[in-house]
């Protein structure tokens, strides 16, 4: 929900009529409310895209008058000019800039025949570029017609030495002192003949030079886009040209007239700031920025004429550009050209010259905008050690003390507060002494005091601490607040400086009588909370100076860095009652929703813990409940995410994870405390994965280290101005801001259940970052151990099998996420409950799968098509576990299948061996018996689908899956409206996008065999969507109904190579070979005994390959390609599972694989394939005219494997072999002799 000065503003917009609504903009002119996101703004901005629609307009029957332009409509005009204005403002003091939907018509009213609307739209653009990076993230069929018009207007007229200063043009001289070209238009460009020219000058080039040329333009009377239209009907102008035309005529045309070609010089500054900050200067940087446009815009500062604030206001933020983007190069032209190093320089006195007039009552201050510029251009000068410098030996310091310590309290005057500041804080890096000796500290710290207390009097003492003597401390009670908690907003200051309805005096302490209350959802307006945040900022730098030995009592971070400098004075702090207040405002009231709290607040708890007393009354917050629940409100998710790669390693959920966890160690007794909250943080993910009301809404785009992806940032150098110095963009692509402020009335309809939308997969990354933070932070397991004895796995385990979760979530990073947290406590604690969890819970779930195995009755199909198509009548049936439960369980499969694959990749023996011995328990192995099993069964689902998704794969009027696949498209509805694939990543929206299936299902299964020189296991060479012949017979209704099977084939299909990864491993575990083999010439066989778990394990394994091998599909398998594609996956399978990357065969698998009858079954399958099923004598099959499509892929596949087992060089000499003699084994027991597989292999092969 929108902040309530907000919202009341919005409404009042709203219900205005245009005239009203006019009247209301025009007195807007400052910003005298909160930030907030640009979302709770888009009723007034789709109106104001109505009145920009409108006005950019072209008028009947003329292609270049805008309907804003025509004399007769002057009221819209003024409206215009007017939403133009606010919206700027509202940019300024807004997020999630990229909603902003209206930039086509911007483009379009930079073609404006009047100037004043060029320039409004300007101002616009340049709060866009220099705020955000809105316009490089812009699509080209936008960005690239902007652009053009700002460069356009941005060219050189030519310079100073043609008689086109800048600082000439601005002046009011005649037109005689200025060359004729001024207003001549001569235009060249190469045009294309016409038809008739074409056949007669077959020969000739096609491109012909034409030329415009009209002198003195500014006489004819018409206006520049009536000149324009008399030209585009004379001379056939190229389109691209046409926009450079106009801006020429423009400009010649009201080159006279003084007022237009001040606009004029005006717009083009602007376009140039904007270019700059755009980054869109990259062939033209060298034209526009010509040498000698420094000393020109120089030359305009010095004009003595008042009329001309704007021009000089322009030409200091092109400056300031320029600034920002050369840094070096033209740095020391600017520092030169300025005087800026000098006292008496032409820089330093304006700047001293303005101050003086800002705090002077008899004198009259220089305009807010020059102001303005001018300060703006002093923080970007410091910013840089070389501008920084010059402001130190010009003596600036003096000045903006001044301005800290006289300028009054008005929001406009705020303003300059907060830059002077920022730019003393630069310059302090270089030069502490000048701040010292003009008494620079205590004019800080005056006027903080002087800030809070002007808060204080508006909201008084909103937390009143029990003052507390050190000998009751334990005797301390709950502090007294003048009002509810949440009615008060704690952003960036001690309390809202906007308010209204008064109340009685609460405490005799405060200074007004008259203090308000609070309105519910106020916030302290942006400069104020800007001045705190800068001063607060400075002075945690400064009070760490050896300089300075005073104490600093104000907010949170500059306490802690006062108590770790100064831990002895900790009681003081106590005595006064700040440390309650402290406690108070970051744990009884809510966090404020920002990166650099929620990094600092451990921290501050440290500072805060270190005496028995500071550590008692934080204990009696319960503070880990109310700190961890920052980690399940979308109102922290901006502040959660790192924004850029370029950012520090590590987020804000990580990095308070490490600070937790340094503060249980500095504080053992809270360590208890800490865990049961994080235990009741993961069960409260549980009940939220779990409560039918709820929905997973789509997470942001995440990349698997957790970073979001968005395009690359500015530089910070950029975003100072009113709101904050170091403010970047805080967006991605895809975030949650536009749902931040929503109500929980906003619901998604999944099937017939109205389902609140949550960001659940955002929550469990950043949950399973923070504990991962705070578990493995060092390799101590005394936190993991605490973790398991308060039976915490249960929760953390449960959590990869949450009905709510999507079904992509194996694949995201907060899948990852869960695994790695649960490989953590393994590795660091050797606790087997870790599996135990995650096998019994997997267990269960592969139970609940007992239908995928039971085959469909006559005519068949998929058993996941089937119960799809039965959920047809609802709306997307993916997201609903209750309408698509085999799905989901296959999802919560998939997920613990990524933990165990996880867990399995570790090199330490024990953690090994403890792996091996709970996947050889009896519970293993009846789990894994379950998953060969479903192995098998996704092998048929996934060849199923596919055929079903492939055009022509089933014979002719075969019925084979077809009921299911018509009920995907009712005939009532429309092809495209019953999609359900939402929420698979990669899903298209597009028909023509939704017919090219071929990239994400043929070759979905490939991989499930993981050695590389086998085939991949379901490629085909079946005619797919993407066989011209085969697209063009997909009709819309088959478009949309692949659509819909895609989310199934991809689950199936990843889960199947999922297994197959897991199995690998397991194998390799079996076998005691290491997960990841190192290249060596030649490994030394280490004969090593496999336990009786690993038996087990090896001998459960081969039982699924056996089961592969002699695998009979339903009896009405309508073709048997589906039987061969199943057993090329087997084969394709069975390789890596008994022969390592290098070809050298696992003994101990290659025992367990004959053992089991695989060996039999593999012999028999070639035999089944050759002979067509039986119909035909083995020896006639290869020469068989019916011989069944795919016949040569299986055999390929097959004497690849069996190549291997006949090798007697690695056979005999594999670096797996068992030991001659096992200890432990009885004398019947058969031993493994690699010589007695050979004969026994070579002979049906011969």
């Amino acid at each position: 929900m929108a902040p309530a000065d907000c919202r009341i503003l919005i409404e009042k917009l709203k219900a205005c009529s245009d005239e009203q609504l006019l009247v209301e903009l025009q007195l807007i002119k400052t910003w005298n409310i909160g930030k907030c996101e640009l979302y709770h703004w888009v009723d007034l901005l789709d109106r104001f895209d109505g009145i920009l629609c409108d006005a950019g307009q072209t008028v009947e029957n003329m292609s270049w008058l805008l309907v804003c332009d025509r004399p007769d409509n002057a009221q819209l005009k003024a409206l215009l000019l007017a939403v133009l204005n606010f919206t700027a403002l509202l940019i300024e003091y807004s997020f999630s800039r990229h909603l902003y939907s209206s930039i086509e018509h911007l483009t379009t009213l930079l073609a404006s025949c009047d100037m004043q609307v060029v320039l409004s739209v300007l101002n616009l653009l340049y709060v866009f570029s220099k705020r955000s990076n809105y316009i490089t993230r812009l699509g080209s069929d936008k960005r690239t017609p902007l652009l053009a018009r700002l460069q356009h207007l941005a060219e050189s007229w030519g310079g100073k030495e043609n008689g086109f200063g800048l600082a000439e043009c601005c002046r009011d001289l005649l037109m005689t002192k200025y060359p004729p070209s001024a207003t001549t238009l001569h235009f060249e460009f190469y045009a294309e003949p016409g038809p008739e020219v074409k056949i007669e000058r077959k020969q000739t080039s096609s491109n012909t030079l034409h030329y415009i040329h009209i002198e003195q333009l500014d006489k004819i009377s018409d206006s520049p886009s009536e000149i324009m239209e008399s030209l585009t009907v004379m001379y056939n102008i190229p389109k691209d040209k046409q926009t450079l035309l106009f801006t020429h005529i423009r400009l010649a045309h009201g080159f006279s007239n003084h007022k237009k070609r001040l606009q004029a010089v005006q717009a083009r500054l602007h376009a140039i700031s904007i270019l700059v900050y755009s980054n869109a200067l990259q062939e033209s940087a060298n034209s526009i920025l010509y040498n000698g446009l420094i000393e020109e815009l120089v030359d305009v500062l010095q004009i003595t004429d008042k009329q001309l604030v704007d021009i000089k206001a322009a030409s200091l933020r092109t400056l300031t550009s320029i600034v920002h983007l050369e840094r070096t190069p033209k740095l020391s032209n600017i520092i030169d050209c300025t005087g800026t190093a000098s006292y008496h320089g032409f820089l330093p006195v304006l700047v001293r010259n303005c101050i003086q007039a800002m705090i002077d009552p008899l004198m009259e201050p220089y305009p807010h905008q020059f102001a303005t510029a001018l300060f703006s251009f002093l923080y970007h000068l410091a910013s840089y050690d070389a501008g920084g410098e010059a402001l130190v030996s010009c003596g600036m310091m003096e000045a903006l003390l001044k301005v800290i310590k006289f300028l009054g309290d008005e929001q406009d005057q705020i303003t300059f507060v907060t830059r002077a500041v920022r730019v003393v804080d630069l310059i302090t890096n270089l030069d502490m002494a000048a701040f010292q000796s003009h008494s620079g500290l205590s004019i800080f710290i005056c006027r903080l005091e002087h800030e809070v207390d002007l808060s204080r009097k508006e909201c008084p003492f909103v937390i009143k601490p029990k003052i507390q003597r050190p000998s009751a401390a334990v005797e301390s009670e709950d502090m007294d607040t003048d009002m509810e908690m949440s009615e008060v907003a704690m952003e960036s200051s001690p309390g809202p400086s906007t308010s209204s309805g008064s109340r009685p005096e609460v405490d005799h302490r405060a200074q007004s009588s008259t203090a308000n209350t609070p309105r519910a959802g106020m916030q302290c307006i942006p400069q104020r909370a800007a001045l705190l945040k800068s001063m607060l900022n400075f002075l945690k730098k400064a009070i760490q100076d050896p300089a300075f030995s005073d104490g600093i009592r104000h907010a949170t971070e500059v306490v802690t860095v006062f108590v770790f400098q100064e831990p002895s004075l900790l009681s003081s702090l106590q005595d006064n009652g700040l440390t309650d207040v402290m406690l108070h405002a970051l744990l009884i009231k809510d966090v404020p929703a920002t990166r650099e709290v929620l990094g600092s607040l451990p921290n501050v708890f440290s500072a805060l813990c270190l005496n028995a007393r500071g550590l008692h009354s934080f204990v009696q917050c319960q503070p880990f409940e109310r700190l961890f629940k920052v980690l399940l409100s979308p109102d922290y998710l901006p502040a959660m995410r790192r924004r850029r790669s370029s950012d520090p390693l590590g987020d804000t959920a990580s990095n308070l994870g490490s600070a937790v966890d340094e503060l249980m160690r500095h504080q053992p007794t809270l360590k208890t405390d800490a865990t049961t909250a994080i235990i009741k943080l993961l069960e409260e993910i549980c009940n939220l994965g779990r409560a039918p009301e709820y929905v997973c809404q789509k997470p942001s785009i995440q990349k698997a280290d957790g970073t979001v992806a968005v395009p690359p940032a500015r530089s910070s150098h950029a975003a100072e101005e009113a709101s904050s110095e170091d403010e970047e963009e805080e967006e991605a692509l895809h975030t949650f801001s536009q749902q931040q402020g929503e109500p929980e009335t906003n619901r998604q309809v999944v099937g017939t259940e109205e389902r609140i939308p949550i960001p659940l997969m955002d929550y469990i990354l950043n949950v399973m970052k923070f504990v991962e933070s705070i578990l493995s932070n060092n390799t101590t397991d005394d936190h993991c151990q605490e973790f398991v004895n308060q039976k915490g796995l249960l929760p953390l385990v449960s959590i990869l099998g949450l009905p709510n979760l999507p079904i992509d979530f194996p694949t995201s990073a907060a899948c990852q996420a869960v695994a790695g947290v649960c490989k953590s406590i393994l590795t660091l604690s050797h606790e087997p409950k870790v599996l135990q969890e995650g096998l019994c819970q997997l267990d269960s779930i592969l139970t609940s799968l007992e239908p995928l195995h039971r085959p469909i009755e006559v005519p068949g199909g998929s058993v996941l098509l089937r119960e799809l198509a039965n959920a047809g009548h609802v709306t997307d049936a993916t997201l609903s576990a209750r309408a698509t439960p085999l799905l989901h369980a296959l999802t919560a499969a998939h997920a613990y299948i990524l933990m165990f694959v996880h867990t399995c990749r570790v090199g330490q023996s024990e953690i090994r061996a403890i792996s091996v011995n709970q996947w050889g328990s009896q519970l293993g192995l009846s789990v894994l018996n379950k998953l060969s099993q479903l192995y098998c069964s996704l092998v048929w689902e996934s060849t199923v689908l596919l055929s079903l998704c492939t055009p022509n794969s089933l014979p002719p009027g075969c019925e084979f899956g077809q009921a299911d696949m018509q009920k995907l498209v009712p005939k009532e509805e429309k092809p495209s409206s019953s999609t359900v694939t939402t929420s698979v990543p990669g899903s298209r929206r597009t028909d023509s996008e939704a017919v090219s299936v071929d990239s994400s299902t043929s070759g979905l299964l490939e991989g499930m065999g993981l050695d590389g020189d086998t085939l991949a296991p379901m490629e085909t060479d079946e005619p797919t969507s993407t066989d011209p012949k085969a697209k063009s017979k997909l009709t819309p209704a088959m478009a949309t109904r692949i659509k819909q099977i895609k989310p199934l084939l991809s689950a199936s299909s990843r889960l199947g190579r999922a297994l197959a990864e897991l199995f690998g491993l397991l194998v390799k575990l079996c076998v005691g070979s290491p997960v990841r083999q190192r290249r060596s010439h030649h490994a030394t066989s280490t004969g090593t005994t496999p336990t009786p778990a690993a038996r087990a394990t090896a001998s459960a394994l081969t039982k699924l390959l056996t089961k592969g091998l002699s695998w009979q599909p339903p009896p009405y398998t309508p073709t048997p390609r589906f039987r061969l594609t199943f057993f090329i996956c087997s084969v394709g399978f069975t390789s890596p599972m008994l022969f390592d990357e290098r070809k050298y065969p696992y003994h101990l698998m290659l025992q367990k694989f004959f053992c089991s009858g695989g060996h039999d079954a593999l012999f028999e399958t070639f035999n089944w394939a050759l002979s067509m099923g039986g119909k035909v004598p083995v020896f006639e099959g290869l020469e068989h005219t019916d011989l069944p499509d795919g016949t040569g892929e299986f055999l390929d596949a097959w004497l690849m494997l069996v190549e291997k087992m006949v090798n007697p060089s690695t056979v005999l000499d594999s670096p797996h072999s068992l030991p001659a003699k096992m200890p432990g084994v009885t004398p019947t027991m058969p031993q493994f002799s690699a010589l007695r597989f050979l004969i026994v292999t070579q002979k049906p092969v011969e």
